[in-house]
């Protein structure tokens, strides 16, 4: 295996370690046995956990809204209420598939009230992007309005990623069915869209 795939190896293996038992219980150890690798080449290939959460931080971050958000590049311009139905579709399904990853990119936002963080950065440039793209959509003509429209469209997508399992008593259903994801998301375009 070349150096390239055994990063490769190492970042889906870190990615999967840390969906199966959170960030914070996620060893070195633990995932060198699982990529196969000797801990010395994480360290070799990384420098530290540390910097390969980092790495894996940010590919799961650019995977989950800049990849996604540029997948309907040509829809934004032609089917702006399409796009955006979609986009959060696929955003709210990647978010309940990944509940651990999700809440791991807001660790230390939670846990230390710490918001100067690359996560926080990233999601709130995506948030100017995605405000840009959907405005014209939005109820509120107003500028800082549609910003906290925009704000609440995401926040109900990621609340319901991070625990999926929150509202089922209160539903009597859950949102892990895409059927149930797709009715959420369409009720959530009702309220806010034009």
């Amino acid at each position: 295996m070349g150096k390239e795939e055994v990063k490769q190896k190492i970042i889906l293996t870190t990615i999967e370690c840390i969906e199966q038992e959170g960030i914070h219980s996620v060893t070195i150890r633990k995932i060198a046995d699982l990529a196969g690798v000797n801990v010395a080449a994480i360290n070799y290939h990384f420098g530290s956990k540390e910097q390969l959460f980092e790495i894996v931080m940010n590919a799961t971050l650019n995977e989950s809204f800049v990849n996604n958000i540029n997948d309907y590049e040509e829809m934004w311009q032609s089917d702006t209420k399409k796009a955006l139905q979609l986009f959060l579709e696929d955003t709210l399904q990647g978010a309940i598939n990944y509940p651990n990853l999700t809440k791991a990119h807001l660790a230390k936002a939670f846990i230390k009230n710490d918001f100067n963080t690359n996560s926080v950065a990233k999601i709130n440039e995506f948030l100017t992007k995605f405000h840009g793209l959907i405005k014209n959509i939005l109820r509120s003509e107003d500028n800082f309005e549609s910003k906290i429209s925009t704000i609440q469209l995401f926040s109900s997508i990621l609340m319901i990623g991070m625990m999926p399992g929150l509202f089922d008593q209160s539903l009597g259903n859950e949102l892990k069915s895409s059927e149930n994801q797709k009715i959420f998301v369409e009720t959530l375009l009702e309220n806010f869209c034009k």
